[in-house]
């Protein structure tokens, strides 16, 4: 089945009835683009997608020749089914999408162990039990989003879904649901502790923060403890692997607050001692990428899987300290440079064509493309970005900034460019409404 997911209970129940049903579900963010339909849909044997009718329409979804089912009246006249037999929980249950160092997303693939694993990490790291409520605003069909599907549904705890995050509408919509818990981007803490502070509240229901998918800010963590005295908790996980690391309940002060966490009950973690790449192994980890080309080089011949991250081991604990992986990330939200490099090279008059990183205080980063070729004096950012959205690529993949080049991109003796030297380059700078005020 595929499911393209809001963040909204109809969606968590469709994944939870075809996971606990013994089938398999492939999961889709609403904000993904036809080019992710396609991608997910083609080696796959789906007879059956689950979404809105709003997006079946705009991904024409009634085009792949299954039944659709409309998400929004899925439980109308129904009663529901409680003498199923549980499946195999070692069997493969979901698929997500995430973004690497290929040019297109790779197909992750999960178990109910290897997720259930995550979950339970991610609950001693926060002790949660039946009395909190945790507040969602990542994707449902991200790892983030499931992990806390699972969380609170292993423990009793309820579950506040946020489809459009906005600072001061999900603040106020956290503080009436007392959300005692909070997971996903450092973004999104950041803008709801910003607006907090803007309406001077003296108090939070928040307890606790479980923060990963970037650089945390020192200072984010300081505010949230200063501040409100809610206790963070760092993480480090992937899509691969939930929760591999995390702070331990019982770190105070400074340990809190100087790594990402230690070692998981079960995950076996290391780093490679030639690159410093961040290595890792264990009962969380995924069962696979659905193609096998993606699976040649993502593992050691003994088993490790090789995260693209760099880092040092201290002792049982981790700090990462970046990424070999060419993403972007924003908002928390990986965006795979290769592949928007792919759909910005069919641009007309370009001849090359390459995405990179440039910090930004409102989103973590925000992705900037490199144009040089022929004939792009003209080039307005607006065509730049009907271009891509009418090439397939997702709204929330679309570059911010794009800077055209009258030479050549600067290259390596190799010919691969180098995307560490682009920013500040350029002839001419094309930004995206938010940005030239």
């Amino acid at each position: 089945m595929l499911l393209v997911a809001p963040v909204a209970a109809p969606a968590v129940a469709a994944y939870l009835a075809t996971v606990r049903s013994g089938a398999a579900v492939v999961m889709l963010d609403r904000r993904c683009g036809t080019a992710d339909v396609e991608h997910a849909t083609g080696p796959l044997d789906v007879d059956l997608v689950v979404s809105t009718s709003e997006h079946a329409d705009r991904l024409d979804l009634h085009g792949l020749g299954v039944p659709v089912l409309d998400l929004d009246h899925l439980g109308d006249g129904h009663q529901p089914d409680r003498a199923w037999a549980e499946p195999d929980p070692a069997a493969p249950a979901a698929v997500f999408f995430t973004s690497g160092t290929t040019s297109r997303p790779k197909a992750v693939v999960h178990s109910l162990d290897t997720l259930r694993s995550g979950a339970r990490h991610m609950a001693h790291g926060l002790g949660l039990g039946p009395d909190d409520a945790a507040f969602l605003s990542s994707p449902v069909a991200s790892i983030t989003g499931v992990m806390q599907v699972h969380l609170t549904l292993d423990r009793g705890a309820a579950l506040v879904l946020e489809d459009r995050f906005s600072a001061a509408s999900s603040l106020r919509r956290l503080v009436e649901h007392g959300a005692t818990t909070l997971g996903g981007a450092p973004v999104i803490a950041e803008e709801l502790f910003a607006e907090a502070r803007r309406q001077d509240l003296a108090a939070l229901p928040l307890r606790s923060i479980s923060l990963g998918g970037a650089m945390i800010p020192r200072d984010l963590l300081e505010l949230a403890t200063g501040r409100w005295g809610i206790v963070p908790t760092r993480v480090y996980g992937s899509s691969e692997a939930p929760l591999s690391t995390y702070t331990m309940p019982d770190d105070t002060g400074e340990r809190r607050l100087a790594d990402d966490g230690a070692v998981a009950p079960g995950a076996e973690v290391a780093t490679d001692p030639a690159t410093g790449e961040v290595l890792l192994r264990g009962p969380h980890l995924f069962l696979g990428y659905l193609h096998d080309e993606d699976n040649r080089a993502a593992f050691t011949d003994d088993g490790w899987f090789r995260t693209g991250d760099l880092g040092r081991l201290d002792g049982d604990r981790l700090t990462v300290t970046g990424r070999l992986k060419e993403v972007v990330v924003r908002k928390g939200l990986k965006i795979s440079l290769p592949e928007v490099d792919a759909v910005a090279r069919t641009l007309p008059g370009v001849v090359e064509a390459v995405g990179y990183a440039v910090p930004d205080p409102a989103t973590g980063e925000r992705l900037a493309l490199a144009l040089h070729g022929a004939d792009l004096d003209g080039l307005a950012f607006e065509s730049v970005v009907d271009h891509l959205l009418a090439a397939g690529l997702a709204k929330w993949k679309l570059p911010e900034e794009v800077v055209v080049w009258d030479a050549p991109l600067p290259r390596t003796t190799s010919g691969k460019v180098q995307r560490r030297r682009l920013d500040g380059g350029g002839v001419r700078r094309l930004l995206a409404p938010r940005l030239r005020s």
